[in-house]
């Protein structure tokens, strides 16, 4: 049998359009001339022409542990651990490409890195058949990021991922047919892609050159256009330069100095959060320092209110170009880099958008949802029954008591009606949780849930609320008879419709005190939810629908 050559993975990022020297693609401090400057290495024969590689090794680090521990085991003083960093800057056509090992990558200035490349090149030729990962972001208040891998090449559905409304950060699978290079196996895009080849940077330099092609001119493919549906804003447009500022004044307060431009009229924000990059293992970080020029501040906790009181411990004020200037890097127990330093932005989920756009920042990139993706989730949405005028529900004209506004509406709704009866907070438990079946049960065999309109978060919690309580009537047959009883003591004619499994109409009641009008005037990524939990009460047996309340009067905060 021939011998094998052996391969490598090569972990390639696309550098942006109109770098000249390839240097100033690393961050300042490894620089040549630099406080931990990159040596440059002297190319052989076997160098592709116009190939430069920069070598930091044995870096040394005193692991935080060794330091924390030393008192209590003495021989733990003076351990220390090693890092190595290669970056090899390939030009391939018109482009640079940086082939990162070791640590190579957090040596990378990330403004010089163009977003989203491999994950370009994966919509449009991976075979959605033969995938084994998938990493997401949600895009909602929770941030939630998910990571699924399956061991076997499997189809993009067996993953049971919702993809709709999740921002795709890395997807493991195999080309498609007809793609050159198909020694390649398994490749890993996330803004870089990531083979397996031959230790030959010729032959790396014609694989690159096809991605490259590819996610300039090649389709997406139809299984993974979700890939697509954000569209990435320019840096420099002015709606990017009026999100800035937007999200400058929301996160910095009254320590925002003054900033030039229009004013961000008409977009409303939507969400805030600190979410650590996905690349980033959260089990290894053991605290976080923001730097902002020389000066550097520690904070421990995951938080955004960490973040920014360590950032308004800096003294002065704050303006957009503090975005970009500061950078935060995770570090972990040894003391050493768990992240690259990337600016403050990318630490950062930032959502604003009014009726017609939805805009959001994450991992440093601004995007709008795609038009097209757009009217497609209001096609879809537009199939989803209004019974507003079926349920006749009163309008919401008073408050009630304090913290109990929403059971006095509920309770007065159904007040001297023989074919609605309230349900809110009534006690009813399954495996030891108290999950509310409705709030209100109709004659026609809607279960009401109802929720005042307050943002994405509180209608992701009403869309969820429906789903499970749904599941749980026709899965547990414990919770079903308590169900049954409660209605019994209120109402004996609902009974039987109150029985009928699965429950046949699951309806959601959301009360606007302005015009708002359903599903057209909610934020985008509440359509994206109200989408999937309607998909999801139909493999149940039961029939997602809407109802609209108008309120008279402008809630207070409870």
């Amino acid at each position: 049998m021939a011998e094998r050559n052996p391969t490598l993975r090569f972990n390639c990022f696309l550098l942006r359009e109109g770098l000249k020297d390839c240097e100033k693609a690393l961050r300042v401090q490894y620089r040549p001339g630099s406080k931990s400057e990159m040596r440059k290495l002297a190319n052989s024969d076997n160098a592709p022409d116009g190939c430069v590689a920069y070598l930091r090794d044995r870096t040394e680090n005193v692991p935080a542990w060794a330091r924390l521990l030393a008192p209590a085991f003495s021989e733990l003083e003076g351990v220390l651990n090693f890092s190595n960093r290669l970056v090899i800057f390939l030009p391939v056509k018109n482009r640079t490409f940086a082939i990162c090992f070791g640590y190579g990558s957090s040596t990378l200035e990330w403004s010089w890195v163009e977003a989203n490349f491999g994950l370009r090149f994966a919509a449009r030729r991976f075979d959605s058949k033969a995938m084994t990962g998938v990493g997401s972001r949600r895009i909602d208040s929770s941030a939630r990021s998910q990571w699924v891998q399956i061991p076997t090449n499997s189809s993009i559905s067996d993953f049971e991922v919702e993809l709709d409304g999740e921002f795709t950060r890395k997807l493991i699978g195999n080309l498609s047919e007809g793609v050159e290079f198909p020694e390649l196996g398994a490749v890993v895009a996330t803004d870089s892609v990531a083979f397996k080849l031959e230790t030959d940077l010729n032959r790396v330099r014609d694989v690159l050159g096809v991605m490259l092609e590819t996610a300039e001119t090649g389709d997406v493919t139809k299984d993974l256009a979700f890939i697509d549906s954000l569209e990435p804003l320019r840096a420099k447009s002015e709606v990017v330069k009026t999100l800035e500022r937007l999200l400058t004044m929301e996160f910095f307060g009254d320590r925002v100095r003054n900033t030039q431009g229009p004013a961000a009229e008409g977009l409303d924000v939507h969400l805030l959060a600190f979410a650590p990059p996905d690349d980033l293992s959260v089990e290894n970080i053991h605290n976080f320092v923001i730097y902002k020029g020389e000066d550097s501040q520690e904070f421990e906790e995951m938080s955004l209110q960490s973040l920014r009181a360590a950032i308004l411990s800096f003294p002065g004020k704050f303006g957009v170009t503090s975005l970009a200037s500061m950078k935060v890097q995770a570090r972990d127990s040894n003391g050493a880099a768990a992240s690259i330093a990337r600016p403050l932005k990318h630490w950062l989920i930032f959502e604003a958008g009014n009726q017609d756009r939805r805009y959001l920042l994450t991992l440093g990139k601004w995007y709008a949802l795609a038009e097209s993706y757009s009217k497609k989730l209001d096609e879809d949405l537009a199939q989803i029954e209004d019974v507003t005028d079926v349920l006749n529900l009163r309008t919401w004209d008073d408050w009630g008591p304090k913290k109990n506004w929403e059971k006095h509406f509920n309770e007065r709704a159904a007040e001297g009606r023989n074919d609605l009866i309230c349900l809110d907070r009534h006690p009813i438990y399954s495996e030891g949780d108290q999950i509310e079946a409705c709030d209100l049960l109709h004659a026609d065999g809607y279960l009401v849930h109802v929720k005042k309109y307050t943002g994405s978060q509180t209608l992701s919690h009403l869309f969820s609320q429906g789903f499970v309580s749904a599941q749980t009537l026709i899965s547990d047959a414990a919770y079903r008879s308590d169900f049954l009883e409660a209605v019994n003591s209120i109402n004996p004619a609902l009974v039987g419709v109150a029985g009928s499994m699965p429950p046949k109409f699951v309806t959601y009641a959301i009360a606007f005190d302005d015009q708002q009008w359903l599903p057209q005037d909610l934020p985008t990524f509440s359509k994206v939810n109200l989408r999937s939990f309607s998909k999801r009460i139909k493999l149940l047996g039961s029939t997602a629908t809407l109802a609209r309340v108008q309120m008279t009067f402008k809630s207070k905060d409870t």
